[in-house]
């Protein structure tokens, strides 16, 4: 019996789960090779008897002439008298019996139609094409039903895609390599009945791997105890009820039918022009028909690998009308386009792409969201739907034919109804499509890593807390959390006329600053009800870099909805052009067409323990955890190709000296250059003066590792040059910063340097006083490490910022990102990913809300 038990769907599949996953893969997809091989052996075989009848001046009468359509219609007759048993034999039994019973019943209509052909019996020929119909349509719901049994939610939109792409490639392939295998053998001499025998008795030979391959499939439990009646045959109606009671399986299940129709009604015409371009049906029918479904197989293996992996972690039904979209395209080509092979092909691989596409994620969010008692019965009925869409088609198609209308009006007609359910389903799914495109444009830059996502509940109510860093936050969060998130943020954002559209489009909750009880509400009751909250507790973007203070209101919705907080901390956005990185947001050039970003998930803190401060903590040494899996620290051999500008140096021995330094540079050291870039303090390309003879311990890290990872440009000055001489150096060169000690600060002081000053030496937070006028800003260090900078103040861009410090009297600046500071009752204990002995403890020292260090 299978460990994945419908109450356990949300585990992830074992090895053993996997193992009988894709033995039903293979033996499905066997299963369906051999049906439509054998079915279109028959179909060119039958018009080879029509094409001869005519030859020799014979009535073929009505069948004759519309054989295509006869046995188009007798595929789908089947799903249409026995939905309800299958459904039935589904629900009541194994699927795993089902599943291998008719497998059975498969080799012995095989035998029949072997059988048939040998005696050049056309009725007990068709007879056997039907009842191949009757075993397929008894196996749907088993084999559809058991994925979500087998893998569970978590994988559910990788295997339907997979299972669904692999039975319709193998329908496809069957139908192509039997025209050509037919063709071949007519060429080579063989009669009519003769070049479709030995073809069908190889493929029923290989049935039996089908069936061999069902035993590799773990027994998974019935879900229902339901006896056998004679009502049974006759509830086609109440299973249609089934598919129409929840709106949710309604949409999808007429989406899926749409596709099916679509479908039918292409493969109905491609045997028309197939018959058509072959001269009437004669040799070569087969082979003009394989060409076609060729291309249609191709584009929907395209679009099927593409769909299934889109959906291989979060079911995506935003790829539903962008599908649905290039239906139209390829069957609106097809309809303005000549009929000439080549351009059929094309414009049918397209149409095939786009049907995969639309597809993939309908069947698998059906699967998920269907009730797993009434699963099989649903199922049925969806085979049903399916089948009477496609009896609509070769219904349409067979009209269309018979009043002579022109293939390009047929395919017209097509696209007019694929543009009607495509603009419905961008109606009805406008979020999920938006989302869709947005986060398709997003992760084409922004290459994001998600790590510990199994952190997050797969069911019931969880708020999300990450720190705040960019104008796309919460596009990068919803790339890495595997369900839907509603996001809290200021009403504001609701008052502007374009972003308030955009986030109420999303279902965002409003909160106000001065009357955030009603928000407070909204968000409480979501979480209850078992949705995805995310909210920024610092409450406003981040202009240095660094974490702001908490806001207390996250504290109050977690509480109220006795739910877990999930601390979140997101790497690599300082930098990007929605960041205030260079002072200002999105109005600036990209330093890279591709950023990586690291989302790290922790672990869910109970409501009551999930204070601001435990938070804060928490996002600290989640952050740590990311920056250490940069790629810069990753490989030394990155750090130590970086080119180190120098526009002028006081000492030439002090370029030889910073060469040594990066080629026997430490990860702690490039860690603590990077911790450095991500603040406010200068930008990339800068140009800087550093006081080679300034430094405590700090000058490998500051005057060599942290200009080569922020790339900076260099203006290297030593102690025993005047402050003359350094004014006329700035001057000459546009210094706009100056990295140093004591001295070096007091000669900017003295001469009013432009620029800001940086003082990485002992008295610094002395001597700034209270850090007002003109100053220079203290660093704390610590060892060979730069524990905090204080920076200037940032201005607020837009009236949705308050006002952000950057440096606070009596304060060495805020720690850096990726650290982590706690009080304790010996000091302050600082620890981090650059610190070689992990912590550093500050004896009569602490941290305040907003991380300044007070020492």
């Amino acid at each position: 019996m299978t460990k994945m038990s419908e109450s356990a769907g949300d585990q992830m599949p074992t090895r053993r789960n996997w193992a009988s996953f894709w033995s039903l893969l293979t033996l499905q997809t066997q299963n369906a090779f051999n049906d439509k091989a054998a079915q279109f052996l028959l179909i060119p075989l039958a018009g080879a008897l029509v094409f001869a009848a005519k030859d020799s001046g014979q009535e073929v009468g009505f069948l004759g002439q519309n054989m295509a359509h006869v046995l188009g219609a007798l595929i789908v007759l089947p799903f249409i008298l026995f939905a309800p048993v299958a459904g039935w034999l589904s629900d009541r039994f194994s699927k795993t019996h089902v599943i291998r019973g008719t497998l059975c019943m498969q080799l012995a209509v095989f035998a029949l139609i072997v059988c048939a052909v040998g005696m050049q019996s056309l009725p007990l020929a068709v007879l056997g094409f039907f009842l191949l119909s009757v075993e397929s349509v008894l196996l749907s719901p088993a084999k559809k039903g058991i994925v979500k049994e087998l893998v569970g939610h978590s994988r559910l939109g990788f295997a339907s895609g997979v299972l669904e792409m692999s039975v319709i490639l193998s329908v496809c392939f069957g139908q192509i390599i039997s025209g050509w295998w037919y063709d071949a053998r007519r060429i080579d001499g063989h009669g009519i009945w003769e070049a479709a025998h030995g073809p069908l008795m190889i493929v029923g030979t290989a049935a039996l791997a089908s069936l061999a391959l069902s035993f590799g499939v773990e027994r998974v439990k019935p879900m229902g105890k339901r006896p056998f009646s004679a009502g049974i045959l006759f509830e086609h109606f109440g299973q249609l009820k089934d598919l129409w009671h929840d709106r949710r399986i309604r949409l999808s299940s007429v989406g899926i039918a749409f596709f099916w129709g679509f479908a039918g009604f292409i493969n109905l015409a491609a045997i028309q022009i197939g018959s058509d371009l072959s001269g009437g049906g004669g040799v070569g029918f087969g082979s003009e028909n394989s060409w076609l479904m060729l291309a249609a197989s191709g584009g929907i293996a395209l679009g099927g690998v593409l769909a299934s992996l889109i959906c291989k972690r979060k079911i995506e039904l935003g790829l539903v009308p962008v599908g649905g979209a290039v239906m139209v395209l390829g069957s609106l080509a097809l309809a303005l386009g000549p009929i000439e092979r080549g351009w059929l092909m094309i414009w049918m691989a397209i149409a095939g792409g786009g049907g995969a596409m639309l597809l993939v994620p309908l069947n698998a969010y059906l699967q998920d969201v269907c009730p797993p008692e009434k699963r099989g019965r649903v199922l049925a009925g969806l085979n049903l739907l399916d089948c009477l869409a496609g009896f609509v088609a070769v219904v349409a198609q067979f009209a269309m034919v018979h009043f002579g209308v022109s293939y390009g009006l047929q395919f017209g007609a097509l696209a007019l109804v694929s543009v009607v359910v495509s603009c419905y389903s961008a109606r009805i799914l406008p979020q999920q499509l938006v989302r869709f495109v947005l986060l398709a444009l997003f992760r084409s830059v922004y290459r994001v890593k998600t790590m510990n996502a199994e952190r997050i509940p797969r069911q019931g109510g969880v708020m999300l807390a990450p720190n705040h860093v960019s104008y796309i936050d919460a596009f990068i969060l919803s790339v890495a959390c595997p369900r839907p998130i509603r996001f809290v943020l200021f009403d504001e954002y609701f008052e502007h006329p374009t972003v308030g559209r955009f986030v109420r489009l999303f279902d965002a909750i409003p909160i106000s600053k001065t009357r955030a009880k009603e928000g407070l509400r909204l968000a409480s009751e979501s979480l209850r009800d078992g949705e995805v909250v995310c909210i920024f507790p610092e409450g406003q973007l981040t202009r240095t870099g660094s974490m702001n203070a908490f806001m207390r209101g996250f504290e109050m919705i977690a509480r109220r909805a006795k739910c877990p907080v999930i601390p979140v901390a997101m790497d690599g956005l300082w930098g990007s052009i929605f960041s205030f990185e260079r002072n200002r947001f999105i109005y600036k050039k990209p330093y890279s067409l591709q950023y990586g970003v690291r989302v790290n998930i922790g672990e869910p803190m109970d409501a009551k323990a999930a204070t601001a401060e435990a938070l804060r903590v928490q996002m600290g040494e989640l952050r740590s955890e990311a920056m250490l899996t940069r790629p810069l620290l990753q490989d030394q051999k990155q750090w130590t190709s970086l080119p180190y500008q120098v526009l002028f140096a006081a000492d030439p021995q002090y370029l030889e000296q910073a060469c040594a330094v990066q080629g026997e540079a430490t990860m702690e050291q490039v860690a603590n250059a990077l911790q450095m870039a991500d603040v406010n303090a200068v930008t990339r390309g800068e140009v800087v003066m550093v006081d080679w003879d300034g430094f405590s311990g700090v000058r490998d890290l500051v005057a060599v590792m942290y200009p080569l990872v922020q790339g900076l440009k260099l203006v290297i000055v030593s102690g025993s040059q005047s402050g003359e001489e350094i004014e006329a150096l700035a001057g000459e060169h546009g210094v706009s910063a100056f990295f140093g000690g004591e001295r070096l600060a007091r000669i900017w002081q003295d001469r009013q340097l432009p620029g800001n000053c940086y003082d990485f030496s002992e008295g610094a937070c002395e001597r700034a006083g209270d850090q007002s006028g003109r100053f220079a800003f203290p660093c704390l260090v610590r060892g060979r490490c730069v524990i905090s900078m204080a920076l200037p103040d940032p201005k607020a861009q837009t009236r949705i910022n308050d006002h952000q410090d950057g440096h606070r009297a009596g304060t060495w600046g805020r720690v850096l990102p990726g650290f982590v500071a706690r009080t304790s009752d010996t000091g302050l204990k600082i620890a981090g990913l650059s610190l070689p002995d992990d912590k550093v403890v500050l004896e009569d020292a602490g941290v305040d809300d907003s991380g300044f260090v007070q020492y």
